[in-house]
């Protein structure tokens, strides 16, 4: 019965009775959907077909959105998203776009579903001060809803009333299409704006379920102006739609968004925004992503402020973009994440999916792993281990799950943090030695602890927790000397030289590595450092070096096995041909990795205001790679800064 009543009543609104606006994707979105000066990835099919004249990639698209959740009926109203764009010729020749989109009410009883064919293309390029797009949308919008009891006696028998037979809105036909049309414009600047306007249901299409009748969609628009720069966006938004009340509504919405690049991580974004509007209209958003060259993962979160009770609207989305990246690239990436690993000790990968339990379930024991490894690389042994019970509560009486907590717990009750794991030598190698016994590497945990009261031999807490390690384990300390004071001087050596390589501060880490080399020749962390450092940079041939002097020191077989995959792959990758210039009569050879160090680089420049030594950066990372998409945006942004001066 709910479900028939929310259908009558969505039936029965005028004027936006169907195919309100929900917007697509989860970026977009936490922006308070005021995308429409921006639109530069696939979800401009929905925002302003325009903005797909900017992409140069292929690239997919797809989102899920569950709206309104916690309504006190339990209807579960959703949307979801699939998109993808092509460019023609890297969109020299515009870009052409398609794409499905589906709002569907618990979850089959009423659907509106939209099929997307778009175009966009450069209109004028340096016209005036900036450059023009256009973009057009053909779309085919249906509706439908399901066949319930109430149809035929609307009434229901209800106490105190007779039946009234069929609802004629409910037993007529139960599917209702209409050709539908956007369109979009797209101004640029050279210097950081951007204006835009969209138009959607051009023709105001009749999607009205009965011959002879007319339920008509709105015609809307949108009118923005955004401020781009190297790593944000602001935009001011404003759109308009006739009301239910034949009235226009009238919404502004103003959005930020703020990127922060991380050399060979990725980027990480945040955004909000606030609207409001007629008939109080209020609502406020949020979001955030991760992205790299190939994909990026979005999430964004709304709220509208008074009127009805809901816990918020909440949107996941997914982007792929194809092209460009190497498979030398994914080597380089795969092979230094797995040389970090080496340095950092490994975790178990406890198996968490149990298809005998929830998704909610399962997501949630994700979560608190995921947490507690987190909380575990950082030394949180304490928060570690708390949240691994929170997992066990999900997964009783796992045995999997038990003998890791126990291992964790160990840990937890004689040393709750080593905060100073990363400027502290004695604390980093017992830090090493932790995650060794978490990883059920029992002997390289005793013997981690046993070097690190070495380095502090009157720490009683540490004593203990090295004899409580024995206990559990059955291994031994091996015999140790006492740490001499170059002994001491080294250790701390590497433990700054490995907290420079964890913040990509590789120059550092190179400099700090070659000082202990220099005390100890034959040290194995500083040149297994020395391999990571110069691999980082894309100097193969030193990298090479120092893992093979490395592989030669190494004792243990497993990471003698590992040592030789990574002088293998690098062998590899040398022999796989590189970007290269002509420079001064030369031909000089640099690695993808070195590319994008430069890039980041100029990143850091623009960042620190110092634009002429971004230019600078992003010139050579130009003249190095010309297909290198992203500096060539980043040096005309810079160009355009600079000239604006």
């Amino acid at each position: 019965m709910k479900i028939a009543l929310a259908l009558l009543l969505a039936l029965a609104r005028p004027a936006q009775a169907a195919f309100e606006e929900e917007g697509a994707g989860a970026r977009a979105a936490g922006m308070g959907n005021a995308f429409t000066a921006i639109a530069d990835d696939v979800y401009a099919l929905h925002y302003n077909p325009a903005g797909l004249a900017l992409l140069s990639r292929p690239e997919f698209g797809t989102s899920h959105t569950r709206h309104f959740m916690g309504l006190t009926d339990n209807s579960q109203l959703s949307t979801s998203f699939l998109g993808y764009a092509h460019p023609l010729k890297g969109g020299e020749k515009g870009t052409l776009g398609a794409g499905w989109q589906q709002f569907a009410l618990d979850p089959a009883a009423y659907r509106e579903q939209t099929i997307y064919f778009s175009y966009g293309r450069p209109v004028k390029k340096d016209l005036g001060s900036g450059d023009l797009y256009a973009g057009l949308t053909a779309k085919y919008l249906r509706r439908s809803f399901g066949s319930y009891p109430e149809a035929v006696n609307s009434m229901g028998g209800a106490s105190g009333f007779d039946s009234r037979g069929a609802d004629s809105a409910l037993t007529g036909s139960s599917s209702a299409g209409a050709a539908d049309a956007d369109l979009g414009l797209l101004y640029r600047f050279k210097q950081h704006y951007a204006v835009g306007m969209a138009i959607q249901h051009i023709n105001e299409p009749n999607v009205a379920f009965g011959s002879g009748q007319a339920d008509r969609i709105a015609r809307s628009a949108s009118l923005a102006v955004a401020y781009r720069s190297l790593l944000s966006n602001i935009a001011l938004q404003l759109n308009t739609r006739k009301a239910p009340t034949g009235a226009q509504d009238l919404r502004v919405t103003t959005a930020l968004e703020r990127w922060f690049p991380k050399l060979l991580i990725g980027e990480f974004g945040l955004r909000g925004a606030l609207g409001i509007g007629s008939r109080s209209f209020k609502e406020v958003t949020t979001g955030l992503s991760y992205r790299t060259r190939r994909i990026q993962v979005d999430y964004g979160f709304s709220m509208p402020l008074g009127g009805i009770s809901t816990a918020g609207n909440h949107r996941v989305g997914l982007s792929v973009r194809f092209g460009k990246l190497s498979e030398a690239d994914e080597s380089v990436i795969m092979i230094l994440e797995a040389m970090h690993q080496l340095k950092g000790g490994v975790l178990p990968d406890i198996r968490t999916l149990d298809p005998k339990q929830s998704k909610i379930q399962n997501a949630a024991l994700e979560e608190h792993l995921a947490n507690a490894r987190g909380l575990t690389a950082q030394a949180l042994y304490r928060e570690a281990s708390e949240s691994v019970n929170k997992a066990l509560t999900v997964r009783p009486g796992d045995p999997e799950l038990l003998k890791y907590f126990g291992r964790l717990n160990l840990v937890a009750t004689q040393i709750q943090s080593l905060p100073r794991y990363k400027t502290d030598a004695a604390d980093a190698s017992a830090h090493q030695g932790v995650l060794a016994y978490l990883s059920y590497n029992d002997i390289e945990a005793v013997a981690k602890v046993a070097h690190a009261l070495t380095l502090r031999p009157d720490d009683k807490n540490l004593e203990l927790f090295l004899v409580s390690l024995e206990n559990a384990t059955g291994a031994k300390r091996p015999e140790l000397p006492k740490a001499e004071p170059a002994a001491l001087t080294i250790a701390q050596l590497l433990t700054e030289a490995g907290a420079a390589l964890e913040a990509g501060k590789y120059d550092a880490a190179v400099d700090l590595s070659n000082k202990v080399i220099q005390l100890d020749a034959n040290n194995l962390n500083a040149w297994e450092n020395l391999g990571t450092a110069y691999f980082s940079y894309g100097d193969y041939a030193n990298s090479l070096t120092a893992w093979e002097k490395a592989y030669s020191l190494e004792k243990n077989a497993a990471r003698r096995s590992a040592l030789k995959g990574y002088i293998d792959s690098i062998r590899k990758l040398m022999a796989k041909p590189k970007p290269q210039k002509i420079e001064g009569g030369q031909r000089l050879t640099v690695s993808p990795l070195e590319i994008q160090r430069l890039y980041n680089q100029g990143v850091d420049e623009y960042t620190a205001g110092r634009l002429e030594n971004a230019k600078a950066a992003f010139q050579r990372v130009v003249d190095l790679d010309p297909a290198y998409v992203p500096a060539r945006k980043a040096l005309r942004r810079v160009e355009e800064e600079l000239s604006a001066r």
